[in-house]
């Protein structure tokens, strides 16, 4: 029997109709549950008629989406889990206290490194007569980029402090006008009569 005429039968009973007594009334219908469906019937409906293989196209996508959800659920967080494990191996205490030791093991080697090159740095500035307040600043990752920052900023800070003095010498050089006060060494404490002298 086709949906078509299932409906046809069907549009003309009232809201309150007994439909058993309209599915006994057609002979179609009614042989329907008459009949005990068999197994061979369902599958055969199943395998034959284009609604049957449809639901069973829709109940199958069902049960695998299912099924897949249910797996990932169950199974997917421990596979990523062993993923990551196998490429990031968990430490034993051993290897971490090891793996400790040596991280501060060289961030002492690099501490002293950077001491080492901070002395040398501060002998060579003295040296040139450089200020030792940007010596941190100078300081390479080894002693010749060390050495090569000091001489660029020896080259740089000497041509600045020329330049400055080229300036203040091109207005030409004034000397202190009038004779200075003489002073009276004998009223002078002995540091100020020692400090007068050492200028002399």
């Amino acid at each position: 029997m086709k949906k078509n005429e299932i409906n046809e039968l069907l549009k003309d009973l009232a809201e309150d109709a007994d439909i058993d007594d309209v599915v006994k009334g057609n002979e179609t219908l009614s042989k329907l549950f008459e009949k005990d469906l068999t197994i061979d019937d369902v599958k055969n409906f199943l395998d034959s008629n284009e609604d049957g293989k449809k639901y069973l196209q829709q109940y199958g996508d069902t049960r695998v989406t299912d099924g897949i959800k249910s797996w990932q659920k169950n199974n997917l967080q421990k596979l990523i889990d062993d993923a990551v494990s196998k490429t990031n191996p968990q430490e034993t205490p051993e290897q971490k206290m090891i793996r400790e030791l040596q991280e501060k093991f060289e961030q002492s080697e690099k501490q002293r490194t950077q001491e080492t090159l901070r002395n040398k740095a501060l002998k060579v500035a003295t040296e040139k007569k450089l200020p030792g307040d940007l010596i941190d600043y100078l300081i390479g990752q080894d002693e010749e980029t060390t050495l090569k920052n000091l001489d660029n900023f020896n080259d740089i800070y000497s041509k600045t402090i020329s330049q400055a003095i080229e300036e203040k010498l091109k207005g030409g050089y004034k000397p202190p006008s009038g004779d200075p006060t003489p002073v009276d060494e004998s009223k002078m404490t002995d540091d100020e009569w020692f400090a007068a002298h050492q200028e002399k």
